[in-house]
Protein backbone atom coordinates (compact mmCIF):
# COMPACT_ATOMS: atom_id res chain seq x y z
CA UNK A 1 0.00 0.00 0.00
CA UNK A 2 1.24 3.28 -1.06
CA UNK A 3 0.30 5.92 1.42
CA UNK A 4 0.07 9.36 0.56
CA UNK A 5 0.56 12.60 3.16
CA UNK A 6 -1.76 15.06 1.85
CA UNK A 7 -0.11 17.86 4.10
CA UNK A 8 3.45 17.29 3.43
CA UNK A 9 3.66 15.94 -0.10
CA UNK A 10 0.97 18.04 -1.87
CA UNK A 11 0.66 21.43 0.11
CA UNK A 12 3.49 23.02 -1.64
CA UNK A 13 2.74 21.57 -5.01
CA UNK A 14 -0.09 24.06 -7.53
CA UNK A 15 -2.45 20.75 -8.71
CA UNK A 16 -2.72 19.90 -4.81
CA UNK A 17 -3.37 23.19 -3.60
CA UNK A 18 -7.16 23.60 -4.59
CA UNK A 19 -9.12 22.98 -1.72
CA UNK A 20 -12.84 21.02 -2.34
CA UNK A 21 -15.28 23.74 -1.21
CA UNK A 22 -19.01 24.13 -2.16
CA UNK A 23 -19.46 21.90 -4.97
CA UNK A 24 -22.55 21.16 -6.24
CA UNK A 25 -24.48 17.32 -5.80
CA UNK A 26 -23.15 17.09 -9.57
CA UNK A 27 -19.70 17.76 -9.10
CA UNK A 28 -19.47 15.02 -6.73
CA UNK A 29 -15.87 13.34 -7.17
CA UNK A 30 -16.38 9.48 -7.93
CA UNK A 31 -14.19 6.96 -5.81
CA UNK A 32 -13.18 3.64 -4.87
CA UNK A 33 -13.42 2.09 -1.88
CA UNK A 34 -10.42 -0.72 -0.93
CA UNK A 35 -12.42 -3.37 -2.70
CA UNK A 36 -13.28 -1.60 -5.68
CA UNK A 37 -16.65 -0.76 -5.28
CA UNK A 38 -18.12 2.27 -6.06
CA UNK A 39 -18.42 5.11 -3.38
CA UNK A 40 -19.20 8.64 -3.85
CA UNK A 41 -17.20 11.05 -1.10
CA UNK A 42 -19.43 14.60 -0.93
CA UNK A 43 -17.32 17.30 -1.30
CA UNK A 44 -17.86 18.76 2.07
CA UNK A 45 -16.86 15.48 4.16
CA UNK A 46 -13.02 17.00 4.63
CA UNK A 47 -12.90 20.60 3.30
CA UNK A 48 -8.78 20.32 3.30
CA UNK A 49 -8.81 17.24 1.47
CA UNK A 50 -7.80 18.22 -2.21
CA UNK A 51 -9.34 16.64 -5.53
CA UNK A 52 -5.67 15.19 -6.77
CA UNK A 53 -5.03 13.93 -3.16
CA UNK A 54 -8.38 11.92 -2.95
CA UNK A 55 -7.17 10.42 -6.85
CA UNK A 56 -3.97 9.82 -5.49
CA UNK A 57 -5.30 7.79 -2.96
CA UNK A 58 -7.75 5.65 -5.04
CA UNK A 59 -5.28 4.91 -7.05
CA UNK A 60 -2.58 3.44 -4.42
CA UNK A 61 -5.55 1.25 -3.29
CA UNK A 62 -6.03 0.29 -6.99
CA UNK A 63 -2.08 -0.29 -7.55
CA UNK A 64 -1.87 -2.23 -4.32
CA UNK A 65 -4.63 -4.76 -5.44
CA UNK A 66 -3.05 -5.09 -8.63
CA UNK A 67 0.72 -5.76 -8.11
CA UNK A 68 -0.95 -8.20 -5.33
CA UNK A 69 -3.13 -10.19 -7.94
CA UNK A 70 -0.04 -9.75 -10.57
CA UNK A 71 3.34 -9.45 -8.32
CA UNK A 72 5.24 -9.55 -11.56
CA UNK A 73 3.22 -7.95 -14.15
CA UNK A 74 2.73 -11.16 -16.25
CA UNK A 75 -0.84 -10.65 -16.99
CA UNK A 76 -0.98 -7.14 -17.91
CA UNK A 77 1.93 -4.50 -17.61
CA UNK A 78 -0.23 -0.75 -16.83
CA UNK A 79 2.67 0.78 -18.38
CA UNK A 80 1.75 -1.01 -21.99
CA UNK A 81 -1.07 1.57 -22.84
CA UNK A 82 0.95 4.77 -22.29
CA UNK A 83 4.59 3.78 -23.87
CA UNK A 84 5.21 4.69 -27.31
CA UNK A 85 3.92 2.72 -29.92
CA UNK A 86 1.57 1.13 -28.44
CA UNK A 87 0.21 4.47 -26.83
CA UNK A 88 0.35 6.03 -30.36
CA UNK A 89 -1.40 3.30 -31.83
CA UNK A 90 -4.55 4.63 -30.62
CA UNK A 91 -3.87 8.40 -30.09
CA UNK A 92 -6.77 9.71 -31.41
CA UNK A 93 -8.92 8.01 -29.27
CA UNK A 94 -6.73 9.22 -26.78
CA UNK A 95 -7.18 13.16 -27.50
CA UNK A 96 -10.75 12.33 -27.94
CA UNK A 97 -10.93 10.85 -23.74
CA UNK A 98 -12.88 13.44 -21.56
CA UNK A 99 -13.41 12.51 -17.90
CA UNK A 100 -16.75 11.52 -16.63
CA UNK A 101 -17.52 14.52 -14.49
CA UNK A 102 -18.60 17.99 -14.27
CA UNK A 103 -15.76 18.76 -11.84
CA UNK A 104 -14.28 21.79 -13.64
CA UNK A 105 -11.00 21.25 -12.50
CA UNK A 106 -10.28 17.06 -13.82
CA UNK A 107 -12.06 18.56 -16.90
CA UNK A 108 -9.05 21.91 -17.36
CA UNK A 109 -6.70 19.09 -16.17
CA UNK A 110 -7.33 16.36 -18.84
CA UNK A 111 -7.66 18.86 -21.57
CA UNK A 112 -4.33 20.62 -20.32
CA UNK A 113 -2.87 17.15 -20.45
CA UNK A 114 -4.18 16.66 -24.10
CA UNK A 115 -2.49 19.63 -25.02
CA UNK A 116 0.50 18.80 -23.55
CA UNK A 117 0.76 15.81 -25.58
CA UNK A 118 0.26 17.44 -28.57
CA UNK A 119 3.07 20.38 -27.80
CA UNK A 120 0.90 23.13 -26.93
CA UNK A 121 0.56 23.26 -23.10
CA UNK A 122 3.09 22.46 -19.70
CA UNK A 123 3.06 19.03 -18.20
CA UNK A 124 -0.02 19.50 -15.91
CA UNK A 125 1.94 17.50 -13.38
CA UNK A 126 5.04 19.15 -13.88
CA UNK A 127 6.10 19.15 -9.65
CA UNK A 128 4.71 16.20 -8.06
CA UNK A 129 7.27 13.63 -6.20
CA UNK A 130 8.17 10.78 -8.39
CA UNK A 131 5.86 8.08 -6.12
CA UNK A 132 2.44 10.41 -7.22
CA UNK A 133 3.51 10.48 -10.83
CA UNK A 134 3.85 6.44 -10.56
CA UNK A 135 0.89 6.19 -8.96
CA UNK A 136 -0.88 8.08 -11.60
CA UNK A 137 0.74 6.23 -15.05
CA UNK A 138 0.26 2.87 -13.27
CA UNK A 139 -3.88 3.46 -12.44
CA UNK A 140 -5.80 1.90 -15.23
CA UNK A 141 -8.85 2.33 -13.34
CA UNK A 142 -10.12 5.09 -15.30
CA UNK A 143 -9.42 7.56 -12.18
CA UNK A 144 -6.82 9.62 -14.79
CA UNK A 145 -6.92 9.79 -18.77
CA UNK A 146 -4.58 8.02 -20.67
CA UNK A 147 -3.32 11.47 -21.80
CA UNK A 148 -2.34 12.10 -17.95
CA UNK A 149 -1.06 9.02 -17.21
CA UNK A 150 1.21 9.59 -20.03
CA UNK A 151 2.26 13.33 -19.15
CA UNK A 152 2.87 11.47 -15.72
CA UNK A 153 5.12 9.02 -17.26
CA UNK A 154 6.92 11.41 -19.15
CA UNK A 155 7.60 13.66 -15.98
CA UNK A 156 9.05 10.87 -14.42
CA UNK A 157 11.34 10.65 -17.20
CA UNK A 158 12.23 13.97 -17.32
CA UNK A 159 13.36 14.26 -13.65
CA UNK A 160 15.38 11.48 -13.76
CA UNK A 161 17.39 13.12 -17.02
CA UNK A 162 16.90 16.49 -14.37
CA UNK A 163 18.58 13.95 -11.62
CA UNK A 164 21.39 12.82 -13.81
CA UNK A 165 22.22 15.46 -15.22
CA UNK A 166 23.36 17.41 -12.02
CA UNK A 167 24.27 14.82 -10.35
CA UNK A 168 26.14 12.34 -12.80
CA UNK A 169 25.17 9.72 -10.50
CA UNK A 170 22.64 7.62 -12.74
CA UNK A 171 24.46 4.75 -14.54
CA UNK A 172 23.27 3.86 -18.12
CA UNK A 173 22.24 0.48 -16.29
CA UNK A 174 20.26 2.78 -13.94
CA UNK A 175 18.60 4.66 -16.52
CA UNK A 176 17.81 1.42 -18.34
CA UNK A 177 15.81 0.10 -15.44
CA UNK A 178 14.10 3.38 -14.98
CA UNK A 179 12.70 4.10 -18.59
CA UNK A 180 11.93 0.53 -19.12
CA UNK A 181 11.14 -1.22 -15.64
CA UNK A 182 10.02 1.68 -13.97
CA UNK A 183 12.49 0.90 -11.01
CA UNK A 184 12.36 -2.34 -10.44
CA UNK A 185 13.80 -4.83 -12.74
CA UNK A 186 12.01 -8.42 -13.39
CA UNK A 187 14.24 -11.74 -13.84
CA UNK A 188 14.70 -12.32 -17.34
CA UNK A 189 11.16 -14.05 -18.47
CA UNK A 190 11.60 -17.54 -20.47
CA UNK A 191 9.77 -18.95 -23.36
CA UNK A 192 8.20 -17.58 -26.45
CA UNK A 193 4.76 -15.95 -26.93
CA UNK A 194 1.70 -17.88 -25.72
CA UNK A 195 -1.60 -16.92 -24.91
CA UNK A 196 -0.60 -17.04 -21.51
CA UNK A 197 2.14 -14.61 -21.35
CA UNK A 198 1.18 -12.81 -24.60
CA UNK A 199 -0.06 -9.78 -22.45
CA UNK A 200 3.12 -9.77 -20.69
CA UNK A 201 6.08 -6.84 -21.43
CA UNK A 202 7.87 -7.65 -23.94
CA UNK A 203 10.74 -5.72 -21.68
CA UNK A 204 10.76 -8.57 -20.00
CA UNK A 205 12.13 -11.05 -22.53
CA UNK A 206 15.27 -8.97 -23.09
CA UNK A 207 17.94 -10.81 -22.06
CA UNK A 208 20.97 -10.16 -19.50
CA UNK A 209 23.04 -9.37 -22.94
CA UNK A 210 20.54 -7.21 -24.35
CA UNK A 211 19.99 -4.95 -20.81
CA UNK A 212 23.80 -4.66 -20.64
CA UNK A 213 23.97 -3.62 -24.22
CA UNK A 214 20.92 -1.22 -23.64
CA UNK A 215 22.47 0.28 -20.55
CA UNK A 216 25.63 1.19 -22.21
CA UNK A 217 23.22 2.58 -25.15
CA UNK A 218 21.21 4.56 -22.59
CA UNK A 219 24.50 6.17 -21.17
CA UNK A 220 25.77 7.33 -24.54
CA UNK A 221 22.66 8.43 -25.72
CA UNK A 222 22.87 10.63 -22.33
CA UNK A 223 26.22 11.66 -23.22
CA UNK A 224 25.76 12.84 -26.36
CA UNK A 225 22.55 14.73 -25.45
CA UNK A 226 20.30 12.71 -27.51
CA UNK A 227 16.52 11.89 -26.46
CA UNK A 228 16.59 8.54 -25.02
CA UNK A 229 13.57 7.48 -26.41
CA UNK A 230 15.13 6.48 -29.03
CA UNK A 231 17.02 4.09 -27.02
CA UNK A 232 13.62 3.39 -25.34
CA UNK A 233 11.92 2.33 -29.28
CA UNK A 234 15.02 0.44 -29.91
CA UNK A 235 14.53 -1.25 -26.94
CA UNK A 236 10.94 -2.18 -27.46
CA UNK A 237 11.95 -3.90 -31.07
CA UNK A 238 14.64 -6.23 -29.78
CA UNK A 239 12.79 -7.25 -26.95
CA UNK A 240 9.60 -8.16 -29.22
CA UNK A 241 11.96 -9.89 -31.07
CA UNK A 242 12.45 -11.98 -28.24
CA UNK A 243 9.19 -12.21 -27.20
CA UNK A 244 8.30 -13.96 -30.76
CA UNK A 245 11.08 -16.68 -30.09
CA UNK A 246 13.61 -14.47 -31.71
CA UNK A 247 11.42 -13.29 -34.60
CA UNK A 248 10.48 -16.82 -35.46
CA UNK A 249 6.68 -16.53 -34.33
CA UNK A 250 6.13 -13.63 -36.95
CA UNK A 251 5.03 -13.84 -40.18
CA UNK A 252 6.17 -11.95 -42.97
CA UNK A 253 3.59 -9.18 -43.79
CA UNK A 254 4.60 -9.18 -47.33
CA UNK A 255 2.36 -12.04 -48.57
CA UNK A 256 -1.40 -10.57 -48.66
CA UNK A 257 -3.67 -8.84 -51.33
CA UNK A 258 -6.67 -6.30 -51.60
CA UNK A 259 -9.94 -7.33 -52.08
CA UNK A 260 -9.33 -6.95 -55.75
CA UNK A 261 -7.25 -9.56 -55.65
CA UNK A 262 -3.86 -7.47 -56.14
CA UNK A 263 -0.93 -8.49 -54.16
CA UNK A 264 -0.21 -5.43 -51.70
CA UNK A 265 3.70 -5.06 -49.88
CA UNK A 266 4.96 -2.73 -47.89
CA UNK A 267 8.99 -1.24 -47.76
CA UNK A 268 10.81 1.19 -45.70
CA UNK A 269 11.21 4.55 -47.22
CA UNK A 270 14.09 5.65 -49.53
CA UNK A 271 16.08 6.65 -46.75
CA UNK A 272 15.20 3.94 -44.47
CA UNK A 273 16.48 1.42 -47.26
CA UNK A 274 20.00 3.30 -47.51
CA UNK A 275 20.56 3.10 -43.76
CA UNK A 276 19.25 -1.06 -44.20
CA UNK A 277 21.69 -1.48 -46.68
CA UNK A 278 24.36 0.23 -45.09
CA UNK A 279 24.10 -1.98 -42.09
CA UNK A 280 23.41 -5.06 -43.42
CA UNK A 281 26.32 -4.58 -46.19
CA UNK A 282 28.88 -3.18 -44.09
CA UNK A 283 31.61 -4.17 -42.25
CA UNK A 284 30.22 -3.14 -38.43
CA UNK A 285 28.03 -6.23 -38.40
CA UNK A 286 30.61 -8.67 -38.19
CA UNK A 287 31.75 -7.23 -34.57
CA UNK A 288 28.64 -5.12 -33.42
CA UNK A 289 27.02 -6.34 -29.87
CA UNK A 290 23.65 -5.81 -31.57
CA UNK A 291 22.58 -9.62 -32.40
CA UNK A 292 23.12 -10.18 -36.20
CA UNK A 293 19.90 -12.32 -35.97
CA UNK A 294 17.71 -9.18 -34.12
CA UNK A 295 19.31 -6.64 -37.35
CA UNK A 296 18.40 -9.23 -40.35
CA UNK A 297 15.30 -9.41 -38.83
CA UNK A 298 14.37 -5.79 -38.23
CA UNK A 299 15.94 -4.57 -41.34
CA UNK A 300 13.89 -6.89 -43.41
CA UNK A 301 10.49 -4.89 -45.16
CA UNK A 302 8.49 -8.28 -45.10
CA UNK A 303 8.80 -7.72 -41.09
CA UNK A 304 10.46 -4.28 -40.00
CA UNK A 305 8.31 -1.94 -42.69
CA UNK A 306 4.63 -2.67 -40.27
CA UNK A 307 6.45 -1.96 -37.15
CA UNK A 308 8.95 0.50 -38.32
CA UNK A 309 8.11 3.27 -35.51
CA UNK A 310 11.67 4.06 -34.69
CA UNK A 311 14.61 5.10 -36.26
CA UNK A 312 17.05 3.05 -38.32
CA UNK A 313 19.13 6.05 -38.83
CA UNK A 314 19.37 6.14 -35.00
CA UNK A 315 19.81 2.18 -35.06
CA UNK A 316 22.73 2.36 -37.99
CA UNK A 317 24.44 5.06 -35.22
CA UNK A 318 24.30 1.96 -32.13
CA UNK A 319 25.63 -0.60 -34.42
CA UNK A 320 28.54 1.59 -35.28
CA UNK A 321 29.00 2.62 -31.99
CA UNK A 322 29.13 -0.97 -30.07
CA UNK A 323 31.05 -2.55 -32.89
CA UNK A 324 35.04 -2.92 -33.62
CA UNK A 325 34.93 0.72 -35.15
CA UNK A 326 33.11 2.35 -31.74
CA UNK A 327 36.17 4.44 -31.00
CA UNK A 328 36.03 6.20 -34.09
CA UNK A 329 32.28 6.88 -34.33
CA UNK A 330 31.58 10.03 -34.81
CA UNK A 331 29.66 12.20 -32.31
CA UNK A 332 25.44 11.80 -32.95
CA UNK A 333 24.54 14.56 -34.33
CA UNK A 334 21.75 16.91 -33.29
CA UNK A 335 19.00 15.23 -35.29
CA UNK A 336 19.09 13.15 -32.10
CA UNK A 337 18.51 15.74 -30.07
CA UNK A 338 14.67 15.13 -30.28
CA UNK A 339 12.24 12.42 -30.66
CA UNK A 340 9.69 12.86 -32.98
CA UNK A 341 6.73 9.71 -33.79
CA UNK A 342 6.02 9.47 -37.41
CA UNK A 343 2.38 7.06 -37.46
CA UNK A 344 3.30 4.05 -39.34
CA UNK A 345 1.17 5.04 -42.36
CA UNK A 346 3.70 7.42 -42.71
CA UNK A 347 6.99 5.69 -42.21
CA UNK A 348 6.24 2.81 -45.00
CA UNK A 349 5.77 2.47 -48.82
CA UNK A 350 2.66 0.65 -49.45
CA UNK A 351 2.67 -0.73 -53.29
CA UNK A 352 -0.43 -2.38 -54.79
CA UNK A 353 0.43 -4.75 -58.13
CA UNK A 354 -1.25 -3.36 -60.88
CA UNK A 355 -2.23 -7.34 -62.31
CA UNK A 356 -4.99 -8.64 -60.45
CA UNK A 357 -2.99 -12.14 -59.68
CA UNK A 358 -5.66 -13.90 -57.14
CA UNK A 359 -9.16 -14.26 -57.88
CA UNK A 360 -12.04 -15.42 -55.65
CA UNK A 361 -15.41 -17.13 -56.35
CA UNK A 362 -18.30 -15.45 -55.95
CA UNK A 363 -20.09 -15.74 -52.45
CA UNK A 364 -23.41 -17.22 -51.70
CA UNK A 365 -24.16 -15.05 -48.54
CA UNK A 366 -22.53 -11.82 -47.57
CA UNK A 367 -23.22 -10.20 -44.83
CA UNK A 368 -22.78 -5.93 -44.33
CA UNK A 369 -23.08 -4.32 -41.04
CA UNK A 370 -25.24 -7.28 -39.93
CA UNK A 371 -27.66 -7.57 -42.84
CA UNK A 372 -27.69 -10.79 -44.56
CA UNK A 373 -28.02 -10.74 -48.73
CA UNK A 374 -28.27 -13.90 -50.58
CA UNK A 375 -26.70 -13.54 -54.07
CA UNK A 376 -27.46 -14.95 -56.97
CA UNK A 377 -25.15 -17.92 -56.64
CA UNK A 378 -26.61 -18.48 -53.19
CA UNK A 379 -30.45 -18.46 -54.42
CA UNK A 380 -29.62 -20.91 -57.12
CA UNK A 381 -28.15 -23.16 -54.36
CA UNK A 382 -31.73 -23.07 -52.19
CA UNK A 383 -30.72 -20.51 -49.89
CA UNK A 384 -33.88 -18.35 -48.31
CA UNK A 385 -34.50 -15.38 -46.30
CA UNK A 386 -35.99 -16.64 -42.64
CA UNK A 387 -38.66 -14.03 -42.38
CA UNK A 388 -38.85 -14.39 -38.74
CA UNK A 389 -34.96 -13.99 -38.11
CA UNK A 390 -34.15 -11.88 -41.22
CA UNK A 391 -31.41 -14.83 -41.35
CA UNK A 392 -30.65 -16.79 -44.54
CA UNK A 393 -31.81 -20.56 -44.84
CA UNK A 394 -31.32 -23.34 -46.97
CA UNK A 395 -33.85 -25.70 -47.50
CA UNK A 396 -32.45 -28.37 -48.68
CA UNK A 397 -28.77 -30.54 -47.67
CA UNK A 398 -25.94 -29.39 -50.02
CA UNK A 399 -24.51 -30.84 -52.56
CA UNK A 400 -20.53 -31.95 -52.77
CA UNK A 401 -20.41 -29.32 -55.31
CA UNK A 402 -21.93 -26.23 -53.04
CA UNK A 403 -19.78 -27.34 -50.17
CA UNK A 404 -17.43 -24.14 -50.74
CA UNK A 405 -15.42 -21.83 -48.47
CA UNK A 406 -16.71 -18.97 -47.59
CA UNK A 407 -15.32 -16.34 -50.25
CA UNK A 408 -12.74 -13.92 -49.05
CA UNK A 409 -14.76 -11.03 -50.70
CA UNK A 410 -17.90 -12.10 -48.81
CA UNK A 411 -15.86 -11.85 -45.97
CA UNK A 412 -14.37 -8.25 -46.99
CA UNK A 413 -17.86 -6.65 -47.17
CA UNK A 414 -18.56 -7.00 -42.98
CA UNK A 415 -15.68 -5.41 -41.62
CA UNK A 416 -11.48 -4.44 -41.78
CA UNK A 417 -9.03 -7.27 -43.37
CA UNK A 418 -7.93 -9.74 -40.84
CA UNK A 419 -4.30 -9.76 -40.46
CA UNK A 420 -4.60 -13.36 -38.80
CA UNK A 421 -2.81 -16.05 -40.56
CA UNK A 422 -4.12 -19.77 -40.86
CA UNK A 423 -0.95 -20.43 -38.39
CA UNK A 424 -2.73 -17.83 -35.92
CA UNK A 425 -5.81 -19.91 -36.15
CA UNK A 426 -4.31 -23.26 -35.94
CA UNK A 427 -2.72 -21.96 -32.78
CA UNK A 428 -5.67 -20.25 -30.97
CA UNK A 429 -6.42 -23.20 -29.10
CA UNK A 430 -7.62 -23.26 -25.48
CA UNK A 431 -4.20 -24.58 -24.17
CA UNK A 432 -2.35 -21.58 -23.00
CA UNK A 433 1.29 -23.46 -23.16
CA UNK A 434 0.74 -22.93 -27.08
CA UNK A 435 3.13 -20.88 -28.83
CA UNK A 436 1.39 -18.13 -30.66
CA UNK A 437 1.91 -16.97 -34.43
CA UNK A 438 1.58 -13.11 -35.23
CA UNK A 439 2.08 -10.53 -38.47
CA UNK A 440 5.05 -8.34 -37.69
CA UNK A 441 3.92 -5.51 -35.25
CA UNK A 442 0.05 -6.01 -35.00
CA UNK A 443 0.40 -2.18 -37.01
CA UNK A 444 -1.09 -3.55 -39.93
CA UNK A 445 -4.53 -2.77 -37.90
CA UNK A 446 -3.47 0.83 -38.30
CA UNK A 447 -2.82 0.89 -41.58
CA UNK A 448 -6.57 -0.64 -42.54
CA UNK A 449 -8.05 1.57 -40.20
CA UNK A 450 -6.12 4.56 -40.19
CA UNK A 451 -6.72 7.58 -37.57
CA UNK A 452 -6.63 11.05 -38.46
Amino acid sequence: MVTINVDTSLANNRLGSTVVRDLSPASVLPLRDPIGAPAVVEADADNTLSILARQLSDAANHDARMRQADPGNNLSNPLDAISDERYFADKAQHDAEVPDTHVLELLERAKQATAFANGLANNPFKGLAVDQLTLIARDESGTFTVNERRAAWQEVRLNEQRVSASSGSATGRELMISRLFLGHEPAVAEGTLTSSNMAQSSYDFLTRDDRSLLSDMYAYAQEQGADLAYVDMLAYDLGNYRHHDNGRQLLSGNNGYNQEGRRVTFNFKEHDVAAASRILNGSAIDSTRLEQGFLRHVLNPDFGALSNMGSIAFLEQMVLKFSSAGATQALLGREFATYTPISINDNMVVTVAEEVTLTFDEPVLINTDGIWTITEKGKAAGYTMDPATGKPRRAVAPSVDDRQPRSVVGEAVTGPLKTRSLIDTLAGTPDQSTPRWRWPGYLLKLMKNPKP
